[in-house]
């Protein structure tokens, strides 16, 4: 697909959410930045009270955190690899925002890292890494932000304009397994009939182009009638051989619809390597609650153009079954196209639930996901199966 046909459906998908938008009797008082600013990743920084103390020059600052160890389980087929680690889905760290107000504007700085211990994502068969091996890739945030009338503009280490497009979901269960399973089991191989590891692991064949946190310049949109529009530019400071530019550009929605509480979002990437070839990724997804009974729905699909493709559907509950907190359960399912090579098909599957504690500020969680890969060659591929569960405390 041209970049011209590409750049059309990116207009189309804008003036979509435009006119879904103006159909709501929602006025810009209804929806602030610093509201929607905190659900544009996945990973969500869904806290408990924040650590706060007040400036004496008026400003506020807030410390926040959390652990999140767990325990992985991958079945291959033959043999099974266990052992504990950091959730990759949601990571262990630590962060603090400063916001100081400052006339009609509002400055904000917000550092966040993570704590470098042996992540989900990066354990397979043949593979453990030292506990604890902290790089400078852990870095999450180090950015400087200002909000206004006519809109917010972000400077440093930080989500790009579409991170987070791909990934909306609100069943609350993203940490016993998100859209894709590259963080929770990416680095594992698939066997094939005769017991032998492959080389094709779980996070070649399986991605939901959503975008990232790079070193960028961000400008957001003000949220009018809840849509905010958003681009950016970003280079890859962590890795000294990305030579990457990142071009982002995405439209957010979040409303209400009766009993319905709704929110959507499509983001645009332009990857501009002066190393190799250009890569355009379209990704968008949609979640909705009915608020009275917990219900919840998320749809995710995304496309590299010419390239690979894939659908993601989860259907969730999410109620006060014991006082203690929050009950929230789900299904998903996982259907990749063309990675690796054409003809290829990806299928994963699971079901995951998550119990909140509300006075000791934790989540326990479970899941369980089947993954399953084939192409057009002569390889046969086994069935795997992963197993994620752990406990999350947050502050």
């Amino acid at each position: 697909m041209s970049r011209p046909v590409t750049l059309h459906l990116v207009v189309w998908a804008f003036a979509l959410l435009g006119t879904a938008a103006s159909a709501q009797e929602q006025t810009e008082a209804d929806f602030d930045y610093d509201a929607l600013i905190e659900e544009l990743p996945i990973e969500s920084e869904i806290y408990g009270p924040p650590l706060t103390f007040e400036l004496f020059s008026g400003g506020v600052m807030n410390f926040y955190g959390q652990f999140n160890p767990a325990f992985q389980s991958f079945d291959d087929g033959d043999e099974v690899t266990s052992g504990l680690v950091d959730n990759g889905n949601w990571n262990s760290r630590l962060g603090f925002t400063i916001t100081q107000p400052v006339d009609d504007m509002t400055l904000r700085l917000r550092f966040e890292t993570g704590l470098g211990f042996r992540s989900s994502a990066a354990v397979s068969q043949d593979f453990t890494p030292e506990w604890i091996d902290w790089q400078r890739t852990a870095l999450r945030w180090f950015e400087v932000a200002g909000d206004g009338r006519y809109g917010t503009v972000s400077l440093g280490q930080g989500s790009s304009a579409s991170d987070g497009t791909a990934g909306l979901d609100d069943s609350f269960t993203f940490h016993a397994g998100a859209t894709d399973s590259s963080d929770g089991f990416g680095s594992f191989q698939f066997r094939d009939e005769e017991g032998k590891l492959t080389g094709v692991t779980v996070g070649q064949v399986n991605n939901s182009f959503d975008g990232a946190r790079r070193f960028r310049a961000r400008y957001d949109t003000p949220v009018v009638g809840g849509l905010m529009l958003s681009t950016s530019y970003g280079i890859n400071i962590l890795v000294e051989e990305d030579n990457t530019n990142y071009y982002d550009v995405a439209a957010r929605w979040t409303g209400e619809i009766g009993d319905f509480a709704v929110r959507a979002a499509i983001g645009y990437q332009w990857l501009d390597n002066p190393d190799g070839e250009d890569t355009e990724r379209l990704a968008g997804s949609g979640t909705i609650v009915h608020v009275p009974t917990g219900l919840n729905v998320a749809l995710s699909a995304g496309q590299q153009i010419d390239g690979a493709s894939y659908v993601w559907g989860r259907a969730g509950w999410r109620n006060q079954v014991f006082e203690l907190g929050a009950t929230s359960l789900s299904v998903d399912y996982y259907n990749g196209h063309d990675f690796l090579s054409d003809g290829a098909e990806t299928v994963n599957y699971g079901v995951y639930g998550v119990q909140s504690i509300d006075v000791l500020s934790i989540d326990v969680y479970g899941g369980v996901r089947k993954f399953t890969y084939d192409d057009d060659g002569p390889t046969s591929y086994q069935d795997a199966y992963g197993v994620l569960t752990g406990v999350r405390f947050f502050f």
